[in-house]
């Protein structure tokens, strides 16, 4: 297996492990996007791509908000301040990102194996 099979695998297994926690309620529909979206490149996907367009969307629309490792880099009152904006974005991505999110998994596994992406 070559350097760039391996990252391909690598980030499959990212875009598809986000989406499952996603869908158990383990992942935030927020993180999940930026999970996804950091790995579109490393398979060969386009940002564009019907099939992740809208993580890439969510990603897009949320970059600002301090989620994850990036909350300790912020003072509690600033976070306190900002977590309705969270709420109401969190709540937005679920809302445009689900049926995306049932059909990713399946389309991109189909994909996969009649080798349109590697």
């Amino acid at each position: 297996m070559t350097f760039d099979e391996s990252e391909r695998m690598k980030a499959r297994l990212a875009i598809f492990e986000a989406a499952q926690a996603m869908l158990a309620g383990r992942l935030s529909y927020i993180n999940g996007a930026r999970k996804i979206r950091s790995a579109v490149f490393s398979w060969g996907l386009d940002e564009l791509d019907a099939d992740v367009r809208c993580f890439v969307g969510i990603d897009s629309e949320t970059d600002a908000l301090p989620l994850g490792d990036m909350r300790g880099y912020w003072q509690a009152a600033a976070l306190k301040a900002l977590q309705p904006e969270i709420d109401k974005k969190e709540a937005w991505a679920a809302k445009i990102g689900g049926i995306p999110l049932l059909q990713l998994g399946p389309a991109l596994s189909e994909r996969a194996s009649r080798n349109q992406i590697s």
